[in-house]
């Protein structure tokens, strides 16, 4: 699988951008991005280092013949073979109707050009030797039958995250485990808001080139325009961001914190279209993290 992503396929990977359905229409006198509320800035590149940096990644896949690129991050896992990464719903399941992701691949701590080479002769490669730590490839795919039938509606959107289980991976020659390797974070459930949080990730689309780690900061602010769930953060990261990691009680360069959410969508016009919403982590979250810890295979869930 690692094969497969050739410098000219990873050039020319798209973000992968989910739009809500049934958004509602704006306001006659509101223009577009008009609202308060909910603190937060734009998308700056993390300098920090730390835990975050290693455990935060670029994900690679192929969904109904398309290459596309989001984030993720390593989550806590009990296994002694396998390890997990917390994503998007749309980045591991084509709710259009394709079903699972292929080719999915994780490369934590991407950074400056991630793993394109240019040669003496100035051709281009592509090896994971040439990222800190290497590539990890799927073994299964975990997300939730709410995301999976939703068709991208305001209500699918409740859901959208996803768990990829991986093996064992890293550079040329190498067979580690990914979070005995850079470390993972805790998953954290029903959580009080509004909460000061941090999200993270790899955009790819203008104004970023998907090639630094992001981040904003803020109070979260539910979401009181298309009535999902979700809650917002004020931040302007772009496509590409998707399934990147939200915490609560970050601590300094990123040595504390738990999981909370992940990047998932934004309206396009609106009062909050200049917020970055994630899911609300729950019971049923919990319930697709634990069968992602013993998925066997590809798998979504039935929804409560």
């Amino acid at each position: 699988m690692v094969a497969y992503w050739t410098p000219q396929r990873i050039a020319h990977a798209v973000p992968r951008v989910v739009a809500p359905k049934g958004v509602p229409s704006p306001q006659a006198g509101k223009p577009p991005g008009a609202g308060g509320g909910g603190g937060g800035n734009t998308g700056t590149a993390w300098t920090g280092g730390g835990k975050v940096k290693m455990t935060t990644g670029k994900v690679l896949f192929t969904m109904d013949g398309v290459d596309y690129v989001c984030s993720g991050s390593v989550a806590s896992d009990t296994g002694s073979s396998t390890s997990l990464v917390l994503t998007a719903g749309h980045c591991v399941y084509d709710e259009s109707g394709s079903g699972f992701a292929t080719n999915w691949m994780f490369v934590p701590d991407y950074e400056n050009g991630g793993a394109i080479v240019t040669n003496p002769d100035g051709s281009h490669s592509f090896t994971c030797d040439t990222v800190p730590y290497g590539c990890w490839t799927a073994q299964a795919l975990v997300t939730t039958t709410a995301w999976a039938n939703g068709g991208a509606s305001l209500a699918g959107f409740n859901d959208d995250y996803a768990f990829a289980v991986v093996g064992a991976g890293g550079k040329t020659g190498e067979s580690k485990q990914l979070d005995t390797t850079v470390g993972s974070n805790p998953v954290a459930f029903n959580q009080a808001h509004p909460a000061q949080v941090y999200s993270f990730g790899y955009p790819q689309a203008s104004p970023y080139n998907g090639q630094k780690l992001i981040y904003c900061s803020g109070n979260d602010i539910a979401d009181t325009w298309g009535g999902t769930t979700d809650f917002g953060l004020n931040c302007n990261m772009t496509g590409g961001s998707s399934g990147g990691p939200w915490y609560v009680g970050f601590g300094s360069a990123g040595s504390q914190g738990s999981l909370n959410s992940v990047n998932s969508f934004k309206y396009t016009s609106g009062k909050f279209a200049k917020y970055m919403f994630g899911p609300y982590f729950d019971a049923y979250t919990l319930k697709t993290y634990n069968a992602a810890k013993a998925a066997p295979s590809n798998d979504t869930l039935v929804a409560p």
